[in-house]
């Protein structure tokens, strides 16, 4: 599932899933064990995937709220639209109806079709875009995910998933050389996991795209009817690097940095990610298992998300964008900007002036806390670069610097400093 900036569409990652085979493997009686425990606590499924490694948790979210809000948006941003060059044929939108808070600790994305056949469904990312493997360290990123309770010709077309997308996505829509992992997929309420790496080019190279190096289908005893952990781990502490996918942590499937070359994998992994949770209906992955949805297809299932969460071990560092130290910037060339969107908020802003930025990263500190590093939001209505920072409260100090491209060069600003009235 590919990232889109609202209102772009285009070649899509999701058009992966159309491939001439697929492993189909079942593991039912194992899988069924494992099942048994999932009303495990989720963190200790996480221990589960590597027990000898010590994780630190970088971010995470409960969904925590009334019932019937959306989700915090200073943490989570909506895709809205149409199309995404899946043949999917839902329009996402930020609605309630769609993408709510369900007042018990739950995300609930809910896909309805209304009177004149036609569906709507939710899409969100997160704002961070900075969750990386430290150089020599371990990135792993789960979810406690009940899949929509839905099967048989009720569930054709039903597509959920949990995925990431590299931050570069974001500025240059370079699919899938930015690089695109997707920890946890299934279809038509099939009861199933698919794990995949995208990477390369498409069509072809050396990820074998549009499909992707993937796990095929794998079984999912109960994974519509209980929450399961998926949960993936890039691995930089070893050699080759790999990235290992879990269901309630067993390793279920491993992609080796050797199976394509280094500069591949590179650019499709050693940085920093955004996660992403939809609910599609239709489209080509749906399409090779039988099509969807028709007229039997029950409209009002929904993807529950209990929680999910960031964690990192070993390393240089944590699971943010490292501070880069270029020289200094040329001059101005820009202008900048600090202002409330709230009374709780904060809105970055960073503009060139007659010329072009490859990327904006934005350094904050707020209150004098720790430095946060992320990537910007190119908004071309206003022609520059944009953040919300949350969590300012009135008379808070926010510290902040850039770090920008420019003509193929990397440059760092002064830092400014503003205070929430």
């Amino acid at each position: 599932m590919q990232m889109h900036p609202q209102g772009v569409q285009g070649n899509d990652p999701r058009q992966r899933h159309q491939p001439s085979t697929l492993l189909i493997v079942t593991l039912l009686v194992l899988l069924s064990l494992l099942a048994a425990a999932s009303g495990a606590i989720f963190s200790n499924k996480i221990a589960q995937a590597r027990a000898d490694v010590t994780w630190t948790p970088v971010w995470s979210d409960n969904f925590d709220g009334q019932a019937g809000t959306g989700v915090n948006t200073s943490d989570w941003r909506y895709d809205t639209g149409t199309g995404w060059g899946t043949g999917e044929i839902e329009n996402m939108t930020s609605s309630t109806a769609n993408v709510q808070r369900d007042g018990s600790g739950h995300l609930k994305i809910t896909a309805l079709r209304d009177g004149n056949g036609n569906w709507t469904s939710g899409r969100i990312e997160t704002q961070r875009a900075d969750f990386a493997a430290p150089a020599g360290g371990q990135l792993q990123v789960s979810a406690s995910i009940q899949q929509p309770n839905v099967s048989g010709a009720a569930a054709a077309g039903y597509w959920p998933a949990f995925w990431m997308l590299g931050a570069q996505f974001r500025v240059d829509q370079n699919w899938p050389h930015d690089g695109e992992i997707d920890i946890m997929e299934d279809i038509n309420g099939l009861s199933s996991v698919f794990g995949t790496l995208h990477c390369g080019v498409s069509p072809g190279g050396p990820c074998n795209e549009t499909t992707g190096i993937g796990s095929g289908q794998r079984a999912c005893s109960g994974c519509q009817t209980s929450y399961h952990t998926y949960s993936m781990i890039v691995d930089r502490s070893v050699s080759p690097e790999q990235i290992r996918w879990y269901l309630d942590g067993s390793n279920y499937f491993t992609v080796n940095a050797n199976q394509v070359d280094a500069s591949t994998w590179s650019s499709a992994v050693d940085h920093g990610f955004f996660i992403i949770f939809d609910l599609a209906m239709g489209g080509g992955f749906p399409a090779a298992f039988g099509g969807g949805p028709t007229s039997a297809t029950q409209s009002g299932a929904s993807m529950l998300v209990d929680n999910v969460q960031v964690s990192v071990a070993g390393g240089s560092g944590g699971g943010t964008t490292p501070t880069p130290t270029p020289t200094s910037a040329p001059g101005n060339g820009y202008t900048y900007s600090a202002s409330s969107t709230g009374t709780n908020q904060a809105l970055l802003t960073f503009k060139p002036t007659g010329w072009t930025a490859g990327y904006v990263i934005v350094h904050y500190i707020v209150a004098g806390g720790g430095q946060q590093n992320v990537y910007m939001t190119y908004n071309s209505g206003n022609a520059r670069w944009e953040y919300t920072v949350g969590g300012v409260n009135p008379g808070n100090v926010v510290q902040y610097a850039f770090t920008y491209q420019k003509s193929g060069l990397q440059y760092d600003t002064p830092w400014y400093s503003w205070t929430h009235p």
